[in-house]
């Protein structure tokens, strides 16, 4: 009998490690903890820090418009410069992102980001803002893809949708956020004289530097986790990516890491390794990575998800910043009494024009320039952010595989808010269908959702961040052009923006079914 056994332990020595896995059934087993939680809640700062430094500019340029004497067409171009960061930085954050990592990329950017943004709250010029606030939205924008792909890729399949869709609540509330913090800095009162930079330290600029600690505090924080266990499986680093994943383990059971009953990962099937830029120069690279998502079995996808960024976004962020100087202009309207039986465009279009000094005999007009926030602006951003957290709080807790039902629900009332926007004579009910409008953006986390899901790790990032720079590209284009559409043909422009957002519709309805959960 003793020897039977004998013989036995030797043919169990002999067979290779049965506790083998891909990184997908490894993830499964260390199931969604206190990591987990503690990463998605960090991930989701950062997506909220790049939020305030994009959003963050329509509170300290119209605050800021006395100091750097600003014309309208400048107020345009400094609110919507952080797009265009994000549109500069956006292919060259792909690349980092697949070639050195998820983690590396996000404690870098947020980083230099910050140092550039607090820079920006000491120009003495419009040109010398512009420029910093270029440079440091650069820098920020690596997070809209970089944290959402770091999240996904740390979760298990199960959980993933909702942990994604629970990070665009921090992009659905950063104007009420960036609304808070402006509230209690514009109420202070001091003037602090700079000789050698010729400017006056005034509370605005406090509020751009405050707008940019969070990026710190982001960049401090994720240096205490793991870089992405699929992250490091692509590039064939299998015994580091097993170790993070006993970590994972470890903290969200509680048990030691020698319990991790994965002892081995494998490749997943249809996953390579990202060999192919291997040897390649820096540019080399960066094209052969762009141009797989341009190649079938990818393009049809590519195109499909890419028009669908274009729309949301142009609609979600290009409206959005666009929201106080509506607030502001409709509650200035409707504190003189007017605005009766008008939709929200007429009461637009009567704003008051800018304020006037007359002087005793009436010869002279001298113009004053007006660099007040209104509290009930502050307040209806305010408004509009905790209406969106919530609605993509609901989203994420009920729609995690459905998220293409969930889509086609969203665009449908988006464009049903557009026409009412026209339709509805009172101007308060127009501000509420404004709002549901521009809540066509809680479609931004499900299109994130997909990014993961539907491209390899291995041009995951870039897919993600091109996504990006054709996201943010067309909210620049789209802030604009909206300025001059609103004041020029302001119904118009809500009727051609329903139609866009049912050709979105029509775009949605032919992306992957839906799975069944059960399944």
């Amino acid at each position: 009998m003793k020897g039977k056994l004998e013989l036995m332990e030797k043919a169990d020595a002999a067979r290779p490690v049965s506790h083998a896995a891909t990184v997908e059934e490894a993830l499964t087993v260390t199931g969604f903890g206190k990591y987990n939680l503690c990463l998605l809640l960090v991930c989701t700062g950062s997506l909220q820090a790049m939020g305030l430094d994009m959003f963050g500019s329509s509170f300290t340029v119209a605050a800021a418009v006395c100091d750097l004497h600003l014309t309208l067409t400048q107020q345009a171009l400094l609110t919507g410069i952080p797009l265009a960061g994000a549109v500069l930085g956006a292919q060259l954050w792909g690349y980092v992102c697949d070639a050195r990592g998820r983690r590396l990329t996000l404690v870098v950017s947020m980083a230099a980001g910050a140092a550039l943004g607090s820079c920006s709250s000491l120009a003495p010029g419009c040109v010398s803002m512009a420029v910093l606030k270029l440079l440091s939205a650069t820098f920020t924008s690596a997070s809209n893809s970089g944290a959402y792909t770091l999240v996904g890729e740390c979760c298990d399949a199960r959980s993933r949708g909702r942990a994604m869709l629970l990070c665009t609540c921090a992009l659905m509330c950063c104007q009420a956020v960036a609304a808070v913090i402006t509230y209690p800095i514009l109420l202070l009162d001091f003037s602090y004289p700079i000789e050698f930079l010729g400017i006056n330290y005034r509370p605005w600029r406090l509020l751009v530097l405050a707008l940019y600690i969070p990026c710190l505090l982001v960049a401090y924080l994720l240096t205490h986790f793991e870089e992405s266990p699929k992250f490091l499986a692509s590039k064939g680093r299998y015994e580091e990516a097993l170790d993070v994943l006993k970590r994972i383990y470890a903290c969200n059971t509680g048990k030691g890491r020698d319990e991790f009953p994965i002892k081995k990962l494998i490749p997943e099937i249809g996953e390579e390794e990202s060999s192919s830029t291997e040897g390649c120069s820096f540019f080399g690279a960066m094209w052969r990575q762009t141009a797989a998502l341009f190649r079938p079995p990818l393009l049809t996808t590519t195109l499909q998800l890419y028009y669908l960024v274009a729309v949301i976004y142009m609609t979600g962020s290009g409206f959005l910043l666009w929201l106080p100087y509506i607030m502001n202009n409709l509650f200035a309207v409707l504190e003189t009494g007017g605005g009766q039986n008008m939709n929200l465009c007429s009461v637009i279009a009567m704003t008051p024009s800018d304020d006037v000094l007359i002087t005793e005999n009436n010869a002279t007009l001298t113009e004053v320039c007006n660099d007040t926030i209104q509290n009930t602006t502050l307040i209806s951003s305010i408004i509009y952010g905790s209406l969106a957290m919530c609605a993509n709080l609901v989203l994420s807790l009920t729609a995690g595989s459905r998220k293409r039902l969930a889509m086609l629900c969203i665009l449908t009332v988006s464009s049903t808010s557009a026409l009412l926007v026209n339709l509805v004579p009172v101007p308060l009910a127009g501000v509420m269908f404004y709002f549901f409008f521009v809540m066509s953006a809680l479609s931004m986390g499900i299109l994130s959702v997909y990014f993961v899901e539907l491209y390899s790790t291995s041009v995951r990032g870039m897919a993600a961040c091109l996504s990006v720079m054709v996201g943010r590209s067309s909210a620049f284009i789209g802030v604009n052009a909206i300025g001059a559409l609103l004041v020029n043909n302001c119904e118009a422009t809500f009727y051609g923006w329903s139609i866009l957002l049912l050709s979105a519709f029509v775009f949605t309805w032919f992306l992957p079914r839906d799975k069944d959960p059960q399944k």
